[in-house]
């Protein structure tokens, strides 16, 4: 059991890692780079800012699931204290949070936090560039 969790702290610190990595080299969320659509956890770490630096109004305006990762985290570590039902009942139930708030995200005009520009993706940009050749 110990060695379990040791990897499941393992994989959390790598994806923090991943994602450090990619905030110091500028790239952000690698899906938004690559695609020029704003993935569902777009605007999470100006969230966790805003939150620290107490600013509720404005973490939950960047993200409003914010939270959402701990209580996950939290879950997933803790998932043998729950039946195989419920623990696979409330993934789900996360999931499903997860892609509706994210979709209708995605509807809200005139907002820069969650957008669909595939045009300004690296994808397209390096489509472009071979096209021009």
């Amino acid at each position: 059991m110990r060695k379990k969790l040791r990897g499941d702290v393992s994989a959390i610190l790598a994806i923090i890692s991943t994602y450090g990595l990619f905030f110091l080299t500028g790239i952000g969320c690698p899906i938004k780079f690559l695609t020029g659509v704003s993935c569902a956890g777009c605007g999470m770490t100006r969230a966790w800012w805003y939150f620290l630096h107490g600013d509720l109004r404005r973490a939950f305006f960047y993200h409003p699931l914010f939270l959402l990762p701990i209580f996950a985290t939290f879950v997933i570590l803790l998932r043998k204290r729950f039946s195989q039902k419920v623990y696979y009942g409330i993934i789900a139930a996360i999931c499903v949070v997860a892609i509706a708030v994210y979709l209708y995200r995605l509807t809200i005009p005139h907002q820069n936090i969650v957008v669909f520009r595939p045009q300004d993706g690296f994808f397209v940009r390096m489509i472009r560039m071979v096209l021009r050749r």
